[in-house]
């Protein structure tokens, strides 16, 4: 059974089983007693875990300024992207908080910082509650290897949120099935966190199902070892130790299933991507389905979202837009320049200016290249020559990659960069020999980083990156608007975590510097 099959036939039931609230307080308490609290049903249990699933892309429950202001995907999205050197959002939006974000100025009280850190502890709370009543009952509706299936799904949804409130934040309530209803939860720090959820995954991901055996949308052991692998890819960030062998064990373990590079590589993000997820390219995506599993946030957020209103006719229709696009996303110029004589670049400059030397006054011609990596058209016909694939609507057919093999094969080489021998350069080259790039002699962290930026552009990785390679904060590294300043200015240290939304500090602390 598909995802959006999970998520459709049992979550309208549940629609308010055990949820928390999200007003700030940590309290694990329902939010309606009158709500069903039981599941008596297979059907009722697989709704459940689609809840869980559904958290990736559904905009509920996080109370924020506009609609899909509150979705997983795009509360992250912004706090790695719009955050670094890629892309920024234009004054015509006007949305709170977006300002601070384009300049890195943010501060406590920022409704995009807020919204990442409560969807996430609200997704690890859920997928805590899922893993405590499936201990409890599941045998009463599942085989003991169904079970133990499940139980393993809902820990790697809890491990993804934990990895960014690891990233982001630095530190959060620790929420697991032996969590007390009523109890305000424990605050762990960065390393504690890292600790917990490492140990966790280590033993539950062989657990899940891999890719060639599992369901469409649901997440595979592959997926589930990349997750790990991303964890240790930062570990020296997180923890102040570097895990190079660590990371470079849990990548070998997602190529040496098999699985393929997609041939092409703007297929990747187009309405027909779902081909590549799962047991493809794309190890795990947040699907999106018109009329199904639709969304404001995800891929809506980067199709409609960053083609500019002021395209031609002719463009818009090869992009597949319907209605008035929202001309808020805009390319910074850093990428466009790393993009210059590559094959990847998936830009339209038009009459537009790569260079954005105003923000105050929004011009659509004067602010930043369009995306169009994005497309809402399929790819059997991308360049939408029949000019009626989206069924009459602005909303996304196109899943969001979380991960893909190819950031797989690039972790590889960066082990390799730091003294693993995992075969890393090979692994470099089939990604650059793919798009018809000559191959790499050897791996430096200038071509890497890179590397990285140019293939992974717009995929949610940027901000982390950069703090790894130690370009983030400081002066050492400039691009448009940093610190606010047009030419670029160095940051504080202390920038390289949010700080914790002013609604949770009296239970959870404050980052320094803020």
């Amino acid at each position: 059974m598909t995802i959006k099959n999970y998520i459709i036939s049992g979550v309208a039931a549940l629609s308010g089983i055990l949820m928390v609230s999200c007003t700030g307080d940590l309290d694990l308490k329902p939010n309606d007693p009158n709500q069903k609290l039981e599941l008596t049903t297979a059907a009722e249990w697989d709704g459940f875990l689609g809840r869980l699933y559904g958290n990736l892309y559904r905009d509920d429950v996080i109370s924020t300024s506009d609609g899909g202001a509150g979705t997983f995907t795009r509360t992250h999205f912004n706090l790695q992207e719009v955050v670094a050197d890629e892309c920024f959002i234009s004054e015509k939006w006007n949305d709170p908080g977006y300002q601070p974000l384009n300049m890195c100025t943010w501060s406590a009280d920022n409704e995009w910082i807020y919204a990442a850190f409560a969807r996430e502890f609200f997704n690890a709370k859920m997928s805590a509650e899922f893993i405590a009543q499936m201990q409890a009952h599941g045998s009463e509706f599942f085989s003991e290897d169904e079970v133990k299936a499940r139980i393993a799904e809902a820990r790697a949804i809890r491990g993804l949120s934990y990895y960014y409130m690891i990233d982001l934040f630095g530190r959060g309530p620790w929420i697991d099935e032996y969590s007390v209803t009523g109890q305000t939860p424990p605050t762990y720090d960065r390393k504690q966190l890292f600790e917990a959820i490492t140990a966790e995954l280590e033993a539950s991901v062989p657990d899940l199902k891999p890719a060639a055996e599992q369901a469409y949308g649901r997440v595979s052991r592959e997926a589930g070892y990349m997750l790990l692998a991303k964890l240790y890819l930062n570990a020296e960030v997180y923890t102040g130790t570097a895990m190079w062998d660590k990371c470079a064990e849990a990548c070998k373990k997602v190529v040496s299933t098999g699985i393929q590079l997609a041939p092409e590589y703007k297929y990747l993000f187009c309405a027909t991507n779902d081909k590549y997820v799962g047991n493809g390219e794309i190890l795990w995506a947040v699907p999106q389905e018109q009329g199904r599993m639709e969304s404001w946030g995800g891929t809506t957020y980067l199709t409609v979202g960053c083609w500019v209103e002021s395209a031609p006719a002719e463009v818009l229709t090869r992009l597949n837009s319907q209605g008035v696009p929202w001309s808020g996303l805009r390319l910074r110029p850093e990428v466009s320049r790393a993009l210059r004589d590559d094959n990847r670049r998936l830009i339209y400059e038009g009459k537009y200016q790569e260079e954005i030397p105003n923000l105050a006054t929004f011009d659509e011609t004067s602010c930043g290249y369009m995306l169009i990596k994005y497309s809402n058209s399929p790819e059997t016909d991308y360049e939408n020559t029949a000019g009626n694939t989206n069924n009459g609507t602005q909303l996304s057919n196109v899943d969001y990659p979380l991960f893909r093999l190819a950031d797989t094969y690039l972790m590889l080489a960066e082990c390799q960069l730091h003294g693993v021998e995992c075969d890393g350069l090979s692994y470099l080259n089939q990604v650059r020999a793919r798009v018809g790039m000559e191959p790499f002699t050897m791996i430096t962290a200038e071509n890497l980083l890179k590397e990285r930026q140019c293939e992974l552009y717009m995929e949610g990785h940027r901000r982390s990156d950069l703090i790894r390679f130690g370009k983030y904060t400081g002066g050492s590294y400039l691009w448009s608007w940093k610190n606010g300043v047009y030419e670029g200015a160095s940051i504080p240290a202390y920038r390289a975590l949010f700080p914790v939304p002013y609604q949770y500090v009296a239970t959870v602390g404050q980052n320094e510097g803020y």
